[in-house]
């Protein structure tokens, strides 16, 4: 998809975050990567579980999950952007791990598209800044 046609959230994650730098772009991700292994850490998931990325954004912390899921877990993304769903749905199939993740369009106040109870464990990083109806994102 062409940099202009994407949405503001993926217009800003995929290019002007970094200022279309890749070297800083891949220095970022270096310091980004700390903060996705701690929230990896503290979710402490197991093999073989569900988990959901609330604004997955562009896949750090729900790819990094995939590997803790193992083959017969589950990685749902979720996020506002279609734009970045579709980025992450592209790096999973060329990662070959598409059959482990699922991609729902929702924004974190309102996730009625995943069903109550299909999910083991929930993360998000640098959402709910984002978010006016917190208490309904908590819920």
């Amino acid at each position: 998809m062409s940099r202009n046609t994407q949405d503001r959230w993926a217009q800003w994650l995929l290019h002007r975050r970094f200022g279309g730098d890749p070297q800083r772009g891949h220095a970022m991700l270096e310091t980004l990567s700390i903060w996705r292994d701690q929230i990896l850490q503290h979710a402490t998931i197991t093999k073989g579980e569900t988990v959901l990325d609330v604004g997955c954004g562009d896949g750090l912390i729900a790819f990094g999950a995939l590997d803790r899921v193992g083959e017969e877990g589950l990685v749902i993304f979720s996020d506002i952007s279609q734009d970045l769903l579709d980025h992450c749905r592209s790096l999973a199939q060329q990662l070959q791990v598409l059959d482990r993740c699922r991609f729902v369009r929702a924004s974190a106040d309102d996730l009625d598209a995943i069903a109550p109870g299909s999910v083991d464990v929930v993360m998000t990083r640098s959402v709910l800044i984002y978010v006016q109806a917190k208490q309904q994102a908590f819920h």
